[in-house]
């Protein structure tokens, strides 16, 4: 077993690293090149909550090999609390990760004075490169945020939109906005949004700068972005869960993976190169929950975007991809012997079982229309029964189902989860990505590193 030690070490571009082989499948498989020198691009894909038990359970699901794991076998791991050694939320450790700077919880790119802190985005929009930001939840959540905006608190709902949309404040002038934006949350960017931008419509604004605007797959799929420019909202506040887009008749949402190859598709266009920023944000809100069903498919839904970013990466040759987590939510631990087929046939989230009771279903027939119990697997007891009726909410369903699959969370009896301290892997190829290749990395470290790859002094 490795020794996976606390700390952090300095970062030197050009690094070389030596060639080995990994097997899998009986097969002998090359390790991810790490190429020295200055990468044209740079990805960077954020598993927001996702840690090395949630990236398991998705593995076990694929066959024993995930995207993540052909980009880099021999991932590093990160640290990640913030500037008080506490446990961190999205907007610190995220701002980390654009700034190489720490600071406090619910803080977006500025210091604990609230002084703002230089970005990666605004390195890579001065240097003249296209930038993007795609994220399966509401777009100017703390992740996603923290790339073009400064503020002292990740609830600046107005603030973030504008900062994001139309340039940062402190720049106004001197840098647009964000060139792709892609996600949920369409209310934030209207006058009537909650927090909304006063009497400001963003989507008016960006259309009239000449942004293609899109709410549906069908229209990004047909998207030209003539002007290189585009923007997309999609679902509401989130997109919807993947394990609940089979229950919901004309959905018209786009996946994680369709935005990702759209944004490259436009992104790349630019011959000074890009700047793509991409969360599977909808891991956090699942694992907040609890739900081992929802989070295994919000991670398999971001490993297929990996895949569209890896396949983009290896043929161009010249792209730095990093796959990694903000922080990692909920404790999650599979044990021994999780029961895998349990948690494959369940059909809808927890929320959607529990909407379906507040309907008028009785707890038995949802649990059996949703999970199969009562059906396929021994029905519920009556303290299983009680067990959910006391929660009155999602968290009693979580409950019951991870008993019955056999896996572990930090919390229960009716408790969501919570962040943890947890290390989370960091995967990566391409241009310095031998950098990573470490233990003991901090979450400041794939912000210095990305600062230098965008070009910053």
């Amino acid at each position: 077993m490795r020794n996976h030690r606390r700390g952090s070490g300095g970062l030197i571009f050009g690094v070389l690293a030596v060639a080995t082989a990994w097997v899998v499948g009986g097969f002998v498989q090359p390790v991810h090149a790490q190429e020295p020198g200055q990468p044209r691009n740079i990805i960077l894909m954020i598993g927001d909550g996702m840690g090395p038990e949630q990236v398991e359970l998705a593995r076990r699901f694929a066959g024993g090999v995930l995207a993540m794991d052909r980009l880099d076998p021999s991932p590093g791991l990160m640290w990640h609390d913030n500037i008080f050694g506490e446990v961190t939320d999205s907007a610190a450790s995220a701002t980390a990760m654009a700034t190489g700077q720490k600071t406090a919880n619910g803080y977006i790119s500025v210091d604990i004075a609230g002084n703002p802190l230089e970005t990666v985005w605004e390195v890579a929009e001065a240097r003249g490169m296209s930038t993007g930001i795609v994220s399966s939840v509401f777009i100017i959540d703390a992740t996603p945020g923290v790339w073009a905006v400064h503020t002292v608190s990740r609830y600046d709902y107005s603030n973030i939109a504008k900062q994001q949309a139309l340039g940062l404040g402190t720049w106004e002038g001197r840098l647009d906005g964000v060139e792709v934006l892609l996600g949920a949350g369409a209310a934030y960017y209207k006058p009537q949004g909650a927090n909304g931008t006063g009497d400001l419509n963003l989507i008016n604004e960006l259309k009239s700068r000449g942004y293609e605007y899109v709410r549906k797959a069908s229209e990004l799929n047909r998207a030209t972005a003539p002007a290189n420019r585009l923007l997309g909202h999609f679902g509401g506040v989130a997109m919807t869960y993947v394990l609940d887009r089979p229950l919901k008749r004309g959905l018209t949402e786009p996946t994680l993976a369709e935005m990702t190859a759209k944004a490259l598709e436009i992104v790349s266009r630019d011959a000074d190169g890009f700047f793509l920023v991409v969360e599977g944000g909808a891991i956090d809100w699942t694992a907040h929950k609890l739900d081992v069903a929802g989070t295994l498919h919000e991670v398999i839904a971001f490993d297929e975007a990996i895949e569209v970013a890896r396949s983009f990466a290896a043929a161009d040759g010249r792209t730095l991809l990093i796959v990694t987590a903000d922080h990692e939510t909920g404790g999650l631990a599979l044990g021994a012997n999780p029961n895998l087929e349990f948690i494959g046939g369940i059909r809808a989230t927890v929320d959607v079982i529990w909407r379906a009771i507040e309907g008028g279903m009785t707890i038995e027939a949802a649990m059996r229309t949703y999970a199969g119990i009562g059906d396929v697997w021994p029905a519920l007891s009556s303290a299983e029964v009680e067990a959910i009726r006391s929660c009155a909410d999602p968290l009693g369903i979580a409950d019951v189902l991870n008993a019955r699959a056999r896996v572990g969370w930090g919390w229960t009896d009716c408790e969501g989860g919570h962040h943890t301290g947890t290390q989370v892997p960091v995967y990566a190829a391409g241009p310095g990505s031998a950098q990573l290749d470490r233990f003991d990395l901090d979450n400041t470290d794939i912000g210095k590193l990305l600062l230098v790859a965008a070009g910053a002094n």
